[in-house]
């Protein structure tokens, strides 16, 4: 008689570690789905960024060509009205330490930069994402006298000029932006 109540402790016990078993399995499926998910939201964030990245280098290069093909140079004004801005005119609040492209919203941007003009698409593995176009502003910098007699200005005031262009891009999401800046040298 004892060895049948021996024998039955023991297949109580194969049930209990077989549920640990179960309960630790259980738990570490659980925890690869937890990880798979946010790795892959990480790669989604990823890909946005760079998106964001790619619109901004697009505007960015945009305004350099525009900079490059002129043989005027053109006039900077405080509004923008003819492309070229006055340097930092369109800061909200010269007296703070921030820069105005850290506090100029989408609003704004879209209200004053200039626009590339193409739509811009990427295929990705999830289908075609459509961006909002991005945008860019050409700020003058300053000029800066040389003693080289080349260009059409002649005389004098022979020099180049510099100008900061910063272009926004937004990714699949607006809650992706990026901002680039360049500057640029032009001999007029």
């Amino acid at each position: 008689m004892q060895n049948i109540s021996h024998r039955n402790k023991q297949h109580g016990a194969a049930l209990i570690v077989s549920l640990v078993i179960l309960l630790l399995m259980m738990i570490l499926g659980l925890a690869a789905i937890r990880t798979s998910s946010l790795e892959e939201k990480m790669a989604g964030n990823t890909l946005d960024l760079e998106i964001a990245f790619q619109a901004a280098e697009t505007a960015l290069r945009t305004g350099e060509a525009w900079i490059a093909s002129l043989s005027v140079e053109p006039e900077a004004t405080t509004d923008g009205s003819n492309v070229v801005w006055v340097g930092d005119a369109m800061d909200p609040d010269a007296t703070n330490a921030k820069n105005w492209w850290q506090e100029r919203n989408g609003t704004w941007w879209a209200s004053n930069a200039i626009q590339v003009a193409d739509a811009i698409t990427f295929e990705t593995t999830a289908g075609t994402t459509n961006i909002v176009n991005p945008r860019y502003i050409i700020e003058y910098q300053q000029f800066v006298n040389d003693d080289l007699l080349v260009g059409t200005g002649g005389g004098p005031s022979t020099g180049k000029v510099f100008y900061r262009i910063t272009a926004r891009g937004t990714g699949g999401s607006a809650n992706s932006r990026i901002l680039l800046q360049s500057t640029m040298a032009k001999r007029f």
